[in-house]
C-alpha cells in the first residue's frame, strides 16, 4: 500500500492547453478521444454557428466518457461512495448517476483536476440552461460562440484530451491493498490520512464499507481489520452523514444474515459509541432514494421541468424526515431552492418553500453545526452569485440571532452573519474558502 500513497493523495495533470486557440479546428484536434469523423463534425456544425448543438454533442460525449472510467471500479463502489443503496450490480451508470455526481465523484478520486471540476460544472451548467425547451426560438436566449468554445474548450482539456485517465487504476490498486493487506498504527497511510481533507475521510470509509458488503474469508478478516483501525482514528471528525452510513451498513449487514461482517462492524461502532447512529428501521431508505431522484433531475438536463415532480413525492413522504436521510434530504430541497446561476424550477419553489418552513430549528441547527461544513453542492451554489443571493432571502433576522449562539463553527458563525447583513460577497468568499477546505477547488 505504501507504494499507491502518493499517487492516492495526488491529482492527475491535466493536459496545457494554449491559452489562445486562433481557431475551433485547432482546439478541437486536441481532443484525443475524439475521432476525424467526430472532429469533422463538430467544426462543421460550429462553423455553421448551431452552437447549442455542439456543444451538446461534445458535453454528452465528454460526460459519457467520464461515466465508462468510472464505472470500470464497479457499480458496488460506485453505489457507497455516492451513498446511493438504489445502485447495484445490474444498474446502468449512464442513468444512474446525474453529472454533477460523475464529476464530484471523479475529482474526489484524481480523476480530474479541481480545476478542471470547476470549469466542467460551469459548463454543465451552460449545456442545461440552453437545452431547456422554453428558450427555444427567442434570439436573446441563443448561446454565444464564445460560450460555445468555452463549453469545448473545457471538454477537451478536463476529459476528451486523454486517451484514457489512470488515475482510476490507481486507485482500484489502493482499493485492492485495503482488501488484501492489514494496515498497522505506524502504517504511513494512516499518518497521510489523518492529515488529508475530508472528502478523503468519506472517501475511505465508503471504500471500507463496499469491501465489507462484498468481501469474504480473507478479503472480509483484512477489511475488517482496516475498519476497526482507521475508522476509531476518523470518528471524532466525521460527521453525522458519514457516521450514518456506517449505523446503516451495520443494519443492513445484520437483516442480510451475514453475520461475519455484521460482527465486524459491531465492533467498530462499540469501540466508538456509535449505534445512536443504526437505524431503527428502513423509513430512512425510502427518504434516501426520493432526495437522490430529487437530486437527479436538480442536477440533469430540462431541469427547471423535471424537479417538480420528484420534489412533491418527497413532499408527500411525510413532513418528519428521518436523521439518517436527513442529510440528503436538505440538501436536495435547497439545491431546489436556490437553482444554479441560472435560474430556478419556478413550479417546483411552492413546495420546496413549504418544505423549509417545516423544518425545526433543531433540525437547522443539526444542519449549520453538522452537515453544511461538508456539503460540497450546497457550498458550491454558494459561492455563485445567484443562488447565494436566494440565500440570503432564506432566513430571518430574528431566526438568525436565535441559532447564533448554538453554531460551534466559526466558518458557519460567519456565514450566517454576513447572510443577515446581506453582504453576498463575503458570504461567496466563506463558502469558497470552506469549498476549498473540504479538498475541492484549487489552494
Amino acid at each position: 500500500m505504501e507504494n499507491n500513497i502518493a499517487v492516492l493523495w495526488s491529482k492527475t495533470d491535466t493536459p496545457v492547453l494554449p491559452k489562445k486557440v486562433n481557431n475551433i479546428s485547432e482546439l478541437v484536434s486536441l481532443g484525443m478521444q475524439l475521432s476525424s469523423k467526430d472532429q469533422s463534425q463538430i467544426i462543421r456544425t460550429f462553423e455553421d454557428g448551431s452552437y447549442e448543438m455542439v456543444s451538446t454533442y461534445i458535453w454528452t460525449k465528454s460526460i459519457n466518457s467520464l461515466r465508462n472510467q468510472l464505472s470500470k471500479m464497479g457499480m458496488s463502489f460506485i453505489a457507497e461512495m455516492l451513498d446511493r443503496p438504489d445502485i447495484n450490480e445490474h444498474t446502468n451508470l449512464q442513468q444512474a448517476i446525474s453529472e454533477f455526481e460523475a464529476i464530484k465523484l471523479a475529482e474526489e478520486l484524481g480523476v480530474i483536476s479541481p480545476t478542471s471540476a470547476f470549469r466542467l460544472k460551469q459548463a454543465m451548467q451552460t449545456v442545461t440552461h440552453f437545452n431547456q425547451p422554453e428558450l427555444e426560438d427567442d434570439p436573446e436566449n441563443e448561446l454565444t460562440e464564445e460560450e460555445a468554445k468555452i463549453i469545448v474548450r473545457s471538454c477537451i482539456q478536463g476529459i476528451l484530451g486523454y486517451n484514457r485517465i489512470e488515475a482510476a487504476i490507481d486507485f482500484k490498486n489502493f482499493r485492492t491493498d485495503l482488501e488484501e493487506k492489514t494496515l498497522t498504527e505506524d502504517s504511513v497511510y494512516i499518518y497521510k490520512l489523518i492529515q488529508s481533507p475530508y472528502f478523503f475521510h468519506r472517501t475511505t470509509i465508503r471504500i471500507l464499507l463496499s469491501l465489507v458488503k462484498s468481501a469474504s474469508g480473507a478479503q472480509l478478516e483484512n477489511s475488517l481489520a482496516n475498519s476497526n483501525l482507521i475508522i476509531p482514528k476518523i470518528w471524532e471528525g466525521l460527521k453525522h452523514p458519514e457516521r450514518y452510513q456506517i449505523g446503516r451498513s451495520y443494519s443492513e449487514l445484520f437483516a442480510d444474515g451475514k453475520n461475519r461482517a455484521a460482527s465486524g462492524l459491531k465492533q467498530v461502532l462499540l469501540k466508538v459509541k456509535g449505534f445512536d447512529f443504526v437505524p431503527e428501521d428502513l423509513r430512512s431508505s425510502s427518504f434516501i432514494k426520493a432526495a437522490n431522484e430529487v437530486l437527479i433531475a436538480h442536477e440533469g438536463m430540462n431541469n427547471f421541468y423535471n424537479e417538480p415532480a420528484p420534489l412533491r413525492t418527497l413532499y408527500n413522504m411525510g413532513s418528519v424526515i428521518p436523521i439518517p436521510a436527513f442529510p440528503v434530504c436538505i440538501t436536495a430541497i435547497l439545491s431546489v431552492r436556490l437553482g444554479n446561476w441560472y435560474g430556478v424550477s419556478r413550479a417546483a419553489q411552492d413546495t420546496a418553500t413549504e418544505m423549509l418552513k417545516n423544518i425545526t430549528q433543531e433540525r437547522w441547527v443539526f444542519f449549520f453545526n453538522e452537515l453544511l461544513e461538508t456539503d460540497d453542492r450546497i457550498l458550491y451554489k454558494l459561492t455563485q452569485d445567484s443562488p447565494s443571493s436566494r440565500w440570503m432571502k432564506l432566513f430571518s433576522d430574528k431566526f438568525i440571532d436565535s441559532i447564533l449562539t448554538q453554531i460551534q463553527h466559526r466558518d458557519i458563525i460567519n456565514l450566517l452573519k454576513f447572510t443577515k447583513e446581506k453582504k453576498q460577497s463575503r458570504v461567496n468568499k466563506i463558502a469558497s474558502e470552506m469549498y476549498v477546505k473540504l479538498g475541492y477547488g484549487d489552494k
